[in-house]
């Protein structure tokens, strides 16, 4: 409870930071903008360099910038332009939304059409490659992922050895340097550390959570928007799990998604 309490002050924080940084910009002219939420926590820029201003217009100053295929938090629309946050320098700005994208719009390749396969019985437990090991936690998380697939007449997700290997060292990597991101300050994005290990793809997702459970995890991703078009994108087809004790969580859980 104390968790959700902290998440509550911290975007109320960071709502009225940005409320308060357009204010004083503001002339009553300008004043009448549109505020609207939107259905995805992250966004990933698709322009080399995008810069972040203190408002929902080019007239704003310029207080930072952004780097192609870096992750960010997205908290709200403006007028066009997206309220982010950017979690390893704290940079609280504006964004135009014509280059920020939900993950599950950038590189992926055009919905075939196929038709959805009818539902089946939940999987348990689900069969995975012969040369992967999954631990029991691993097990239960993909478990209960499949499940939620299956009761959208989704096909199961396959545990892919390589992929397994990236997301455990991803969620290393969050608890060991300490911060709670997509964008990893020594692998950079998802889709940048999974180049790095040789993983291909023609679509790919992740998926981070704090948690002390495997349940509590699953329940949370499925509660939001952004999380769950992940789990229930018929485009991917293979997956990998990650899950470190954390201090902080208990336990941090990275799941990546990819389609091939």
């Amino acid at each position: 409870m104390k968790r959700k309490v902290l998440a509550v002050l911290l975007l109320t924080f960071l709502f009225t930071g940005v409320f308060g940084m357009l204010s004083r910009d503001m002339t009553p002219a300008n004043a009448e903008m549109t505020w609207k939420r939107v259905d995805f926590i992250s966004g990933i820029v698709t322009a080399y360099e995008l810069n972040v201003r203190k408002g929902p217009s080019t007239k704003y100053q310029i207080i930072g910038t952004l780097k192609k295929n870096q992750w960010v938090n997205v908290l709200a629309e403006i007028d066009g332009w997206y309220v982010i946050f950017e979690p390893n320098t704290g940079l609280v700005g504006c964004v135009s939304s014509k280059y920020l994208q939900p993950p599950h719009k950038v590189n992926q390749t055009p919905d075939t059409g196929t038709s959805t396969p009818k539902a089946t019985a939940t999987p348990t437990p689900t069969p995975v490659p012969s040369s992967v090991t999954l631990s029991k936690d691993e097990q239960e998380l993909l478990d209960l992922i499949n499940a939620e697939r299956a009761k959208a007449g989704l096909a199961a997700l396959k545990a892919d050895p390589e992929l397994m290997e990236v997301a455990r060292l991803k969620a290393k990597d969050m608890v060991e340097n300490n911060y709670f991101s997509h964008q990893s300050p020594k692998y950079g994005s998802p889709f940048d550390m999974m180049r790095q290990f040789g993983i291909s793809f023609k679509s790919a997702g992740e998926n981070i959570a704090g948690n002390s459970t495997e349940e509590g995890a699953v329940k949370a991703w499925m509660n939001s928007e952004g999380h769950r078009k992940n789990i229930l994108n018929g485009n991917f087809n293979y997956t990998g799990i990650g899950i470190y004790q954390s201090p902080k969580y208990g336990k941090i859980f990275v799941q990546m998604f990819i389609g091939r």
